[in-house]
């Protein structure tokens, strides 16, 4: 089992439909990395499609997508892929409708059973689950290894695969802020620049578009923010009426546990979104500290410094449970 960017390239060899995915509630990164793997797939001569389960954030929706893409495998219509690929998936689960196809080979439908798989990924915690794999967690963002991709294949980040491989450097990144902001990432950015995308039009339609529903979601919950352990620990839980109050997706939260850094003194960020009774999404930031350690403990991954589980359990009893263990790590 080959893990290298020529394992994925020669994956692409002789295929002539791609099927691409990446993990439920996709972020910035994942939409980025799948928007580009088609283009690149489709360079090689393969008819593409995306699968994007829980839909297309609204906030990345001024993305161009290079091809028809799906949230239901029956809308398909009888179109079968040779490779299906998922993008910035730590394991197979986080594929969604499609675990059982990369994990056991479990034909979602006829004509699947030939298909091969493909797995490229920056998570330190991958699984390896693909037939191919590219797994490298030196990588600050999937995004960044399909630029590479692309660039080994004779592909210009150019157009809208520059703007999607920017998209994913951008949000893995945090705008070029995070500890695996390096040279080779600047670098590429600047490539992409070169090769015509203008940067104020992508901010102007990444950054500006919030609401004012939104804005006041996020001043309620700074509001609400406690602090523990000397200060070292900001923790944040959004109750699930929040967001139904003000008519909010849940893709209204993207990037708000990363700000949460900005409060001096803060080393770790402890934010919990209550999605159900009994049901959270745990998220962590820190500067330093193990995350993925806690993350892990709950069935869920990511970085170092920056991780998540799902949990059935209240929200206040998760956070009693995460500051325990980080009362133990600071």
């Amino acid at each position: 089992m080959k893990n290298s960017l020529a394992e994925a390239a020669c994956a692409l060899e002789g295929r002539r439909r791609v099927l691409v995915a990446t993990h439920v509630n996709p972020d910035g990164d994942a939409i980025g990395a799948a928007a580009a793997a088609a283009p690149v797939a489709a360079a090689k001569g393969c008819d593409c499609r995306l699968f994007l389960g829980t839909g297309l954030p609204e906030f990345l929706s001024f993305l161009p997508l290079p091809c028809p893409w799906v949230r239901a495998l029956g809308d398909l219509a009888g179109w079968t892929p040779d490779l299906a690929v998922a993008v910035d998936c730590g394991d197979a689960r986080r594929t969604g409708a499609l675990e059982s196809f990369f994990k056991n080979r479990a034909a979602p439908a006829p004509g699947w059973e030939l298909a091969a798989t493909l797995n490229i990924d920056h998570h330190p915690d991958n699984t390896l689950f693909g037939d191919h794999n590219w797994a490298d967690s030196s990588y600050a963002a999937t995004g960044a290894m399909l630029g590479l991709l692309a660039e080994h294949l004779g592909i210009p980040l150019a157009g809208d695969l520059g703007w999607a491989v920017y998209l994913s450097l951008v949000a893995d990144t945090g705008n070029f802020s995070f500890a695996s902001t390096d040279a080779e990432i600047f670098a590429m950015a600047g490539r992409i620049v070169s090769n015509g995308l203008r940067v104020a039009e992508f901010t102007e339609k990444y950054e500006n578009t919030w609401s004012m529903e939104r804005m006041r979601l996020w001043g309620r919950l700074w509001s609400e923010v406690t602090l523990h352990l000397n200060g070292a620990v900001a923790c944040s839980i959004v109750p699930a009426v929040y967001l139904r109050e003000l008519g909010l997706k849940r893709s209204s939260l993207d990037g708000y546990a990363s700000w949460l850094r900005k409060i001096r003194g803060v080393r770790v960020v402890l934010f919990i979104r209550e999605d159900e009774p009994g049901r959270c999404k745990l998220s962590l930031r820190s500067a330093g500290v193990d995350t993925q350690k806690i993350a892990a403990r709950f069935g869920g991954g990511g970085h170092r410094n920056a991780a998540g589980a799902e949990v059935d359990m209240a929200p206040e009893a998760l956070a009693g449970i995460v500051l325990d263990c980080l009362k133990t790590m600071l």
